[in-house]
């Protein structure tokens, strides 16, 4: 588990948006949340599937979002550090950031401390244990066999398989099942018992804010769901009790890419 602590600055929270390319409106209204909402000491949390296909360091993803790689590029400038967790539609993607010093970039979960209070941050693509099929698909994708097949085939190949099966998630995971958000509530629970005072999660796009008190320590857990359909993202400021949930942009951001004219 990997380890970080501070006591400055607030921490901002993103995950889900899903992506599809400098086409997508709610891709200009990330670039204009990075520009105006950040600022220098901010601590910003990118919670997996920020894209919704990227993997490995390929010039068809890096020319696609160039602007958005750039922004974050540039916030070291800004004094703001970036977290960022791979999600599964985003994966492999160490190199894009390699010399980037402010920019950290984890495979699974993040431990930090902030303001003497204890986090923890990850995508929550492990969480539902009964999802078989998509839990050998991760280890496939995550052993070093497959890294290096990833690294040696085209790129173009890669966007339009991944595009294809990303396409297969979409139609499948807008709405998380009861059993699936309890699993995530009754993960965060655990985790709060064991003493951590927030949990952080995506990935289930069911946004999400609720209290445990175990044993007399009351932890938070959030979610911020889907931002394309729920609009918000999560704050927290030094002196505050808990993370809100923020509104974002009030703009129309579609649920789907539209159809091209021969489709």
């Amino acid at each position: 588990m990997n380890s970080h602590h501070t006591n400055t600055g607030r921490i901002i929270v993103l995950s889900d948006l899903h992506l599809w390319g400098p086409e997508d409106p709610l891709y200009r209204a990330l670039l204009n949340f990075i520009d105006d909402k950040l600022r220098p000491d901010d601590k910003f949390f990118l919670v997996g599937d920020v894209f919704d296909l990227f993997i490995g360091n390929k010039s068809v993803f890096r020319e696609r979002y160039y602007e958005l790689i750039s922004r974050i590029r540039g916030l070291g400038s800004r004094g703001v550090e970036v977290y960022y967790i791979e999600g599964n539609h985003d994966f492999q993607i160490e190199s894009v950031f390699d010399d980037c010093p402010h920019v950290h970039l984890y495979a699974d979960t993040i431990h930090y401390e902030f303001d003497g209070r204890k986090i923890l941050f990850c995508h929550g693509d492990r969480i539902n244990w009964k999802d078989w099929s998509y839990q050998i698909f991760r280890a496939f994708t995550r052993n070093l066999f497959t890294q290096c097949v990833i690294e040696a085939v085209p790129g173009p190949f890669i966007d339009k398989i991944g595009s294809t099966m990303s396409k297969a998630s979409r139609g499948s995971h807008y709405e998380a099942s009861e059993q699936v958000v309890t699993m995530f509530r009754n993960y965060a629970c655990d985790k709060i018992s064991k003493g951590y005072d927030f949990v952080i999660m995506g990935h289930s796009h069911h946004m999400d804010d609720m209290r445990f008190r175990v044993a007399g320590h009351e932890g938070q857990y959030l979610n911020c769901g889907y931002p394309r359909k729920d609009r918000r993202y999560l704050e927290l400021n030094q002196g505050q009790d808990f993370f809100e949930l923020k509104s974002w942009e009030d703009i129309v951001i579609p649920l789907r890419p539209a159809k091209k004219a021969n489709q």
